[in-house]
């Protein structure tokens, strides 16, 4: 009787024990390589899907995205672009190294203090703009 009551307390204090090292949760690893443009090669050609984040001019306009270096990226663009905040656009283009200077001109720009933040960096050049509505 005593063997059998010794059984029935293990079999009900064991299946109620919590594990002594409880396993920490698996470490999350991101699905996109961040930072796609600014690892691509000036002209590259490049096909992105974002959020309008906010338009410029005509045509030059900001997308937001995980993937982008700090989140945005500027695209300009030889004709109107049609996009508002916050639509989801899908531009297909070339990769350029941005530099306000010489491209202001070509995609008229207008006043440079809009694209302080991106001097230097890279910015999409346009060849087709597909706006999701």
């Amino acid at each position: 009787m005593l063997a059998a009551l010794t059984a029935a307390a293990m079999l009900v204090t064991g299946c109620a024990r919590q594990p002594r090292d409880p396993q920490p949760p698996p470490e999350l690893t991101p699905t996109v390589r961040l930072g796609t443009v600014a690892r691509a090669e000036v002209g590259a050609r490049l096909t992105v899907t974002a959020t309008v984040d906010r338009v410029v001019t005509g045509t030059a306009f900001v997308v937001r995205d995980v993937d982008f270096t700090d989140g945005k990226l500027l695209v300009l663009s030889a004709g109107k672009a049609t996009a508002e905040p916050p639509q989801l656009v899908t531009v297909v283009g070339t990769v350029v190294d941005f530099s306000y200077r010489d491209l202001s001109g070509r995609y008229e720009l207008g006043p440079s203090d809009a694209y302080r933040d991106f001097e230097g960096g890279r910015a999409l050049v346009a060849e087709d703009v597909t706006v999701w509505k």
